[in-house]
């Protein structure tokens, strides 16, 4: 060992009011070989099993003699530094909370080795918050303790400029893992979200982050467990909703981590109060390109893209932007299909679903479909006659395209009367949609085919029951020659669709969504009796034809349109 390190340091420990006297913590070699002279072992010990009771006026002497010699403490004492490290600072008086925070800022100076040790523990410190929130806000307690932590990382940042990369990387390393408590995922995010305001430049990469970890909660948290939770379950206390966490710990944990996160969106892209377009435009463009990136990609997501829904339902405007970017991907043919499909998915949903979407705008995106949709018709009519017409592997993008018309149609189909008569929806065709040879109406799903068939037979738009009737009859396996396998593989029938904005379920953030959200009314004939369950608050989709039944028992879809599946009698 190179030198010593003289720190006449005075602990006193309340359980045995005794005083330890450390004379030095670092002797001769030979002194550290000899048990009865290896005080530097024993003050280790002592702080790392009663760090804790260490009154503040010790603990704020024996930081300033360690800042002392702050020069000396290099590897060789990286046990006393890391024993400091895990210490709970953030409660204690404002003199060991200043001495604490420049310990940590004369160390980084010092010895840059430290800095990742450093940073683990500030990071690590957002995860220890006892303290209850209401309603996903900190109480004063927590603020305090926080804003410690985070003076003592700003600092660090100005002195060590490698020390930003550091705190990234190890953000994303010691997020906690989906299954720990709702509260400390909350907490972490809280934090995470405070980072940004000290380094704004990096708002895109934390939000990024932030909703990618959500996403693991979300698939982890399935629709059908949150459908099937019992009524009355979920109970409101002083503001706070109650989920049942036995049976829903994750999307518990989701539920608390979003409201976070719509917070801070409503937040951030306003000035007292109201939503401030020049903050408003970046907040959108870093959340859209984390849309584009992150969720749009991943399938069958529940709720973490209605974060997108309710951004936009703050600025409305905007919602012809983030639809032109999705019709972009659809149409080009350059993007790989699954991804244009699940396009067209998001932007028949949100057009559907959201009540801020402008009839004009509707009538835009759906004379835009049926365009594309006809010169798609028109390009296989040319094509090769030996192609089989129906085949989901092929044409999926175009299938998807038709379902979103027709969903859309069938949600927005009262106010396109209303506003433009019948010339509108005539002027698509959709007789020429429905009986061209690709046959969306065998592929599409049956709950949007039956309330699209209804609504077209009542204003005589197309003629659809022909065509699924004969489509039950002739509802047969497809037989494709794969000419790479030499074999004959079986295509699915079904388009495999989702509706990513179906009704929204995880209690305490549905409060961000409601005054946007539009539930279905869709048409009810004479000759249609619909039974319900006795629970009839869920949204309702499957009112139409009675031929609705029998084509609902042969096929299948990945999920619904956020809609109760009932029995049409």
């Amino acid at each position: 060992m190179r030198g010593s390190v003289c720190m006449c340091c005075t602990v006193f420990l309340r359980d045995s009011n005794k005083e330890l006297e450390c004379p030095s913590l670092a002797g001769r070699a030979s002194d550290r070989l000899d048990p009865k002279h290896n005080k530097y072992e024993e003050l280790v010990r002592k702080i790392r099993d009663h760090g804790q009771e260490i009154r503040d006026e010790d603990l704020s002497q024996l930081l300033k003699e360690a800042r002392g010699c702050i020069s000396m403490l290099n590897g060789n004492f990286r046990l006393f530094v890391q024993v400091v490290l895990i210490l709970d600072w953030t409660h204690r008086s404002p003199e060991v909370v200043s001495e604490y925070q420049g310990f940590l800022l004369d160390l980084c100076a010092a010895h840059n080795y430290y800095t990742k040790h450093v940073i683990d523990q500030l990071i690590t410190s957002f995860k220890r918050d006892s303290s209850e929130w209401k309603d996903g806000v900190p109480s004063e307690e927590s603020v305090r303790r926080f804003q410690h932590i985070h003076d003592a990382i700003r600092q660090i940042l100005t002195i060590v400029p490698m020390s930003k990369d550091i705190l990234i990387s190890q953000v994303q390393s010691l997020f906690p893992y989906f299954k720990r408590p709702a509260h400390e995922h909350e907490t972490f995010i809280y934090n995470i979200l405070q980072i940004i305001q000290y380094l704004p430049g990096e708002r895109y990469g934390f939000l990024k982050m932030i909703i990618t970890q959500l996403i693991t909660l979300d698939v982890h948290s399935p629709r059908s467990a949150l459908e099937e939770r019992e009524p009355g379950g979920n109970m409101e206390v002083d503001g706070i909703f109650e989920m049942d966490d036995v049976k829903n710990p994750t999307a518990h944990s989701l539920d608390a981590s979003l409201n976070i996160l719509y917070r801070y969106l409503r937040d951030e892209a306003s000035i007292a109060g109201s939503v401030n377009m020049d903050k408003m435009k970046p907040l959108f463009n870093d959340l859209v390109k984390v849309f584009e990136e992150v969720i749009l990609p991943t399938h069958a997501t529940q709720h973490i893209q209605f974060l997108v829904f309710f951004i936009l339902g703050l600025k409305p405007p905007l919602c012809q932007v983030f639809i032109r970017n999705l019709w972009k991907k659809v149409t080009d043919p350059n993007i790989p299909p699954i991804i244009r499909q699940a396009a067209v998915c998001y932007i028949a949903s949100i057009i559907a679903r959201a009540k801020y979407i402008s009839i004009l705008t509707t009538q835009t995106q759906l004379t835009e479909m049926a365009t594309w949709i006809h010169k798609y018709i028109s390009s296989q009519d040319e094509g090769s006659v030996n192609m089989p017409a129906v085949d989901t592997r092929i044409h999926g993008v175009f299938y998807a395209t038709c379902q979103a018309l027709f969903y859309i149609i069938a949600f927005r189909y009262k106010e396109l009367v209303h506003n433009t008569g019948l010339s509108m929806l005539q002027s698509l065709n959709l007789s020429k949609i429905v009986t061209c040879r690709l046959n969306p109406l065998k592929v599409c799903a049956p709950v949007v085919v039956s309330n699209f068939a209804a609504i077209a037979r009542s204003f005589q738009l197309a003629y659809c029951y022909t065509v699924i009737e004969r489509n039950q009859r002739s509802n047969l396996p497809i037989v494709n020659f794969d000419n790479s396998a030499s074999s004959f593989n079986l295509a699915s029938v079904h388009l495999d669709s989702f509706f990513p904005f179906d009704p929204y379920l995880l209690n305490r953030t549905k409060k961000f969504i409601e005054p946007h959200y539009r539930e279905y009314t869709g048409p009810k004939e004479e000759n249609v009796a619909i039974s319900k369950p006795a629970n009839d608050d869920d949204d309702d989709f499957l009112e139409g034809h009675p031929i609705a039944e029998s084509a609902a028992a042969h096929f299948s879809y990945s999920t619904s349109p956020g809609f109760l599946h009932l029995h049409l009698q």
